[in-house]
């Protein structure tokens, strides 16, 4: 017995002094970088971005038509506010709204720059309409912030990258390489007419880009206290896309003699297992290189843990299950977003429908999402549908080594004081996904400092967010290496 325990007190200390090691040889002070003054940037670009929020360019739904009235009114607001980027820039149309503007660069020899951005927003909730603080699409400008749906997604983009072509055209600038604006009209809705027609332009006309930027990532604040810097987070891979529709079609009739289960029973059952139960948790590449970049600058505890995964991958995982972000960051998501059933309040109805949406983990696949929702709700009298137009499997990943990723963090670091960048696994869906597989580098970032109001209400951008946006598109297009 005795000899027992001196083993496993042994034992116990070799443990600890492993787990001490790995923690102190992980733990490195980060380096801090001083930033650029953000100037040379135009008060008035606030003001075009209030006048392109006006313009109620609402995607609804992908079978829905759209107002064409309103992208025709939002072509117009580009053609005349940016008219040297219309004069100088060769621009093909896809699908009548959505625009590529190339812009020759000195070098052929160099391989492009494509940077991106979308014009169309999510509608606003008609009950939801009396919570914003303004008008949702009033674009007012208050309180040093420019409100109104698209203000963050993703017309402040869209403008800041116009506002910088424009401005570096007036001064008679030609970039390095050839640099393509890319701009779709659908990317809530998928992006099928627009960039997923634009990335197959590309790939017919053998157009390989060096590097891809769109939205994604974003510099935080706060999700990360323990570090006490700014986190930039650049996306260099994408969860993938597949929507599910489950019906169920059970006789109806009066409803003043329900039986003992309806359609709608049946259905909201289903959707309740769905929400209870997870897909299992998984750390892609994406996130342990997340970790390997923020850890050193942890607290001791998440120091520990980040340089022990073999012991503490667990605790890890159940911390970032605690926070609806950092859960989707682990676990392929499953949830409704819609239910339909019923036609009068006196009707039982026959048929009841959800629509269900997953974003998928890299590793995993649309059938295995397929797989998991038929398990989980185990009744054979729910049918199962995909919606194949709209399953996108998740991306390849863009190394940190690559000369996109590269390039984007120097910048960042130029621009935020004592900012920490690291690579980001973008757990929702834009329209980069369509250039993955064959550009170099695909990098999703956006330099607006803790997002406010993201498909919700009050909607908004700050006027530094704005300029600071112009600020980083300029140094992209001035990038000569």
């Amino acid at each position: 017995m005795r000899y027992f325990l001196y083993v496993s007190g042994g034992l116990l200390l070799v443990l600890v002094f492993v787990i001490l090691f790995n923690t102190v040889r992980y733990s490195k002070e980060l380096p801090k970088h001083a930033a650029q003054p953000i100037t040379g940037i135009s008060d008035s670009a606030a003001l075009h971005l209030s006048e392109a929020i006006q313009i109620k360019t609402v995607s609804y739904g992908e079978s829905l038509p759209i107002d064409s009235a309103a992208f025709h009114a939002f072509r117009r607001f580009m053609e005349v506010t940016y008219p040297l980027v219309h004069q100088h820039l060769e621009r093909t149309i896809f699908s009548e709204f959505s625009f590529v503007y190339k812009w020759q660069g000195r070098n052929a020899s160099l391989k492009p720059y494509v940077i991106m951005a979308h014009m169309d927003v999510v509608p606003v909730e008609e009950a939801a309409e009396k919570n914003w603080s303004v008008p949702s699409f009033s674009g007012t400008i208050k309180d040093n912030y420019i409100w109104g749906r698209g203000a963050v997604d993703d017309k402040s983009s869209l403008v800041a990258i116009l506002e910088a072509a424009e401005q570096l055209l007036s001064q008679n600038y030609q970039p390095e390489r050839n640099i393509y604006l890319c701009f779709g009209h659908d990317e809530e809705i998928a992006g099928l007419r627009g960039m997923k027609l634009i990335a197959e332009w590309f790939k017919s006309n053998n157009i390989q880009p060096e590097m891809v930027l769109d939205e994604g990532g974003e510099v935080n604040t706060h999700n990360m206290k323990e570090l006490n810097r700014p986190l930039a987070v650049l996306g260099v891979g994408e969860k993938g896309y597949v929507t599910y529709q489950l019906q169920i079609e059970k006789a109806g009739g009066h409803s003043s003699m329900p039986e003992k289960e309806t359609a709608i029973d049946i259905l909201t059952r289903a959707l309740s297992k769905l929400r209870q139960k997870q897909m299992p948790a998984r750390i892609t590449d994406p996130v342990q290189q997340m970790f390997n970049t923020i850890g050193p600058g942890m607290s001791f505890t998440s120091r520990m843990a980040f340089a022990n995964p073999w012991l503490f991958k667990s605790l890890t995982i159940r911390q970032l299950e605690k926070n609806n972000r950092t859960n989707a960051m682990v676990h392929t998501t499953v949830v409704p977003t819609i239910i339909q059933a019923g036609v009068k309040d006196n009707v039982i109805p026959t048929v009841a429908t959800a629509t269900v949406n997953s974003r998928i983990l890299p590793g995993e696949t649309s059938a295995d999402v397929e797989n998991f929702i038929k398990k989980t709700i185990n009744d054979d009298r729910i049918q199962v549908q995909r919606v194949e137009k709209l399953t996108i499997e998740p991306s390849k990943t863009t190394p940190v080594s690559s000369h996109a990723y590269q390039i984007i963090s120097s910048i960042v670091y130029k621009m935020v004081p004592d900012v920490v960048v690291s690579p980001y696994l973008v757990i929702g869906a834009t329209d980069s996904r369509y250039f993955r597989d064959f550009a170099d580098g695909v990098i999703n970032f956006l330099p607006i400092i803790d997002t406010k109001g993201f498909h919700g209400v009050d909607e908004r951008v700050g006027v530094e967010d704005l300029k600071r946006m112009i600020f980083f598109y300029k140094a992209v297009m001035q990038e000569n290496k």
